[in-house]
């Protein structure tokens, strides 16, 4: 590289410092008329700026000396603390250094300087304002990478609050969703699904903000968003975001505080869908599956209940038990209504009349009584529901 003249270089930076701070407001006020910049930005960059210029005049001295960019990490870091983007950031100094380079390069004394040597100088300033800019930029990405995790963590700590078992203090949650900027609804639903074998952290920053995600047991997610017409479309996009594996259960709505009453029956559905008891589908909503719920919430008692009402069925021989089961459940349906039983079953009503007086003969009564009538429908649907299919075997 061609070496600048000593006595040019120091006439240069004498008169950088001697009219560095004109220089710096003729670029401050120059570049604010182009951008439109705030108050808060211009202050920050009238001390940039004049420092650049400082800078420069260090770098014309001793072009080894290590560079000192604390003070543009700095701005970089309060322009994203202030919401501003990393464009507007790169327009700002990118502004800046071509009018400070005008304001060099018309100094009288470049005019000495060969073409090469001016060339030389240009690339010592465009140097220096690369160093400055990616100073900024680094520390509007730490700051952009600080305040995320700061979210994140309020988010989580949201999450963490409304699922908690035993339920927290509602002023707690309020207090924590304030801190996440999350607006607290009245009601809420959470959908659970299996955590992905593999998931793209990228993906996950796509899931909507008004849905709180978090995890729930070593092997699924929880997704807690306020219920209303777009909640379930809202939980399939952040369930689609963190890629889950299968199908989502949605509990039912509930008020916040209660929220671990709605992902406990969500994953108890998770369960039956992965035990074959329920079919799966993209989404399963616990509002829909209430019955199986109830069965798998106590599930002594209703085995104790199959083995009390059903204990006549299930002495048959395998071969007649699923025929008669068949007709039990059609009957529970369509009691005293030998056409409709019929039609139900696709079979002639003379068939079905004479397969209901063998389940008189098992069962007597007890077909007349409304109550035992519902315990032997939840004991079916239980004893089906053994088989997944519903068949029983």
């Amino acid at each position: 590289m061609t070496s600048l003249r000593a006595d040019v270089v120091q006439e240069i930076a004498r008169e950088a410092r001697a009219q560095g701070a004109v220089l710096a407001a003729t670029a401050v006020e120059r570049v604010t008329g182009e951008l439109g910049l705030d108050f808060a930005t211009r202050r920050n960059l009238e001390v940039g700026t004049r420092t650049a210029v400082d800078r420069f005049v260090g770098v014309l001295e001793d072009p080894e000396a290590e560079l000192d960019t604390a003070l543009y990490e700095a701005h970089g870091r309060a322009q994203c603390a202030a919401g501003r983007s990393l464009r507007e950031l790169l327009a700002i100094y990118r502004a800046t250094g071509l009018v400070l380079w005008e304001a060099v390069a018309a100094m009288p004394a470049t005019d000495r300087l060969t073409g090469s040597q001016a060339m030389e100088l240009g690339a010592r300033w465009l140097q220096l304002m690369d160093g400055l800019s990616v100073a900024a930029v680094d520390g509007y990405l730490e700051e952009g990478a600080e305040q995320r995790r700061r979210d994140r963590a309020r988010r989580d700590r949201l999450h963490g609050l409304l699922l908690s078992e035993p339920p927290e203090d509602p002023a707690a949650i309020v207090a924590a969703a304030a801190r996440a900027g999350w607006s607290l609804p009245e009601r809420v639903r959470v959908a659970v699904g299996a955590v992905p074998a593999e998931s793209d952290a990228a993906d996950a920053e796509r899931s909507p903000a008004k849905v709180l995600a978090g995890s729930v047991g070593h092997d699924r997610l929880a997704f807690i968003v306020g219920d209303g017409p777009e909640a379930e479309v809202l939980l399939r996009r952040a369930a689609d975001a963190h890629d889950v594996d299968g199908p989502i259960t949605i509990g039912p709505a509930v008020a916040p505080a209660k929220s671990a009453t709605s992902v406990q029956r969500a994953s108890a559905l998770l369960d039956q869908i992965e035990a074959g008891s329920v079919g799966a589908a993209p989404v399963v909503r616990c509002d829909d599956h209430e019955v199986p719920l109830l069965l798998g919430a106590a599930p002594d008692l209703i085995d104790g209940l199959v083995e009390r009402r059903l204990a006549p069925l299930l002495a048959l021989p395998e071969g007649r038990r699923a025929q008669v089961a068949e007709t039990l459940g059609a009957w529970l349906a369509e009691p005293h209504r030998p056409q409709a039983i019929a039609d139900r079953l696709g079979v002639h009503v003379g068939t079905i009349r004479y397969r209901l007086a063998r389940l008189r003969e098992l069962f007597g009564d007890d077909l007349d009584n409304p109550d035992v009538r519902l315990e032997l429908q939840l004991a079916l649907k239980a004893l089906g529901a053994r088989h997944g299919d519903g068949a029983v075997a």
